[in-house]
């Protein structure tokens, strides 16, 4: 291994790539990155040029060095191969890193937490905003702002994979899928970290961080409050979480509460409908890369070859 490795959590958002990073960079031989998602990598999707690699690099100036710098910013995925190449001519040793999530979980819960983060009323309706999606076009989806529409067309994974695994092959690319994450934490942070070639048995613990949580609120400006200060302390929370962690408690009783944005299950079986034909391309890509299809994608949606 040479004497740094980069490592970027790529995506995908509301896939639990917080819950990783997070649990990762308790490993004594890893760097995190001062705050989760730099974004130093985003602005050729929206072609414009990168900032001088000085600004990166400041954002590891806080930690020890180690063998391995980790950062994640789960919306590099969606810049294809223009990200891609950005982060393979300017990190070291570059690993990157794949979260993947059902779909259709992954579409509401990430509808669900553009409604938290105050981004849409609270009582919109999931197919009123589907429909607001829809009537964005590419060139729409090139604006920044447009990003809170992302819910079914950033789970078209078989749209954005292509490019990532022509520029990093299987050898410095992993798929994590999400339910494996949850279901088996171990084991899924063990492959992760011997993939960064480091020693699974130096992680200080077995449990994965349980990070950014989709929950309701009691009220709107105390929640935008909240947001906005969590959002300015984050390089002083992300070096002292037990602090951040019991302020986050404190602040769910005070202003949380069981989310109740139900989705009906008219929406669920149209996305599901939906994401048929990507999930089949996902399936084939999947395959010709010799990696196994999760259980999510149903047998009739996988090729003939991987039944």
């Amino acid at each position: 291994m040479p004497s740094r490795l980069d490592a970027v959590i790529a995506g995908v958002n509301k896939a639990g790539t917080t819950s990783l990073f997070v649990s990762l960079s308790a490993h004594p031989d890893i760097t995190p990155s001062a705050i989760k998602e730099t974004g130093y990598f985003l602005p050729p999707r929206w072609g414009e040029p990168l900032e001088p690699f000085s600004v990166y690099e400041g954002y590891f100036r806080d930690g020890v060095a180690a063998p391995v710098h980790l950062e994640a910013t789960p919306n590099y995925v969606y810049g294809g191969r223009a990200v891609a190449e950005a982060i393979a001519a300017r990190l070291v040793d570059p690993h990157v890193i794949l979260v993947l999530r059902e779909p259709v979980a992954r579409a509401t819960s990430f509808f669900k937490y553009q409604k938290v983060r105050l981004r849409f009323p609270e009582d919109m309706p999931m197919e009123e905003y589907l429909a607001a999606a829809d009537r964005l076009g590419p060139d729409d989806f090139r604006d920044p702002a447009n990003e809170k529409y992302l819910a079914f067309q950033g789970g078209c994974y078989a749209d954005y994979l292509p490019a990532w695994l022509d520029v990093f092959g299987t050898d410095r690319l992993r798929i994590v899928w999400f339910e494996d994450l949850v279901r088996e934490p171990e084991a899924t942070l063990a492959s992760v970290t011997s993939f960064l070639g480091l020693d699974p048995g130096r992680l200080p613990s077995e449990e994965l961080s349980s990070e950014n949580r989709t929950t309701g609120f009691r009220n709107a400006w105390f929640q935008r409050v909240a947001l906005a200060g969590n959002d300015r302390l984050e390089r002083v929370f992300r070096r002292h979480p037990a602090t951040k962690q019991r302020i986050r408690a404190w602040y769910y009783r005070l202003n949380g509460r069981t989310p109740d944005d139900v989705i009906p299950e008219r929406v669920i079986d149209a996305l599901t409908a939906r994401y048929e034909e990507p999930n089949r391309r996902l399936a084939a890509q999947l395959t010709a890369a010799g990696i196994a299809p999760p259980p999510w994608l149903p047998r009739d949606a996988r090729p003939a070859e991987s039944a």
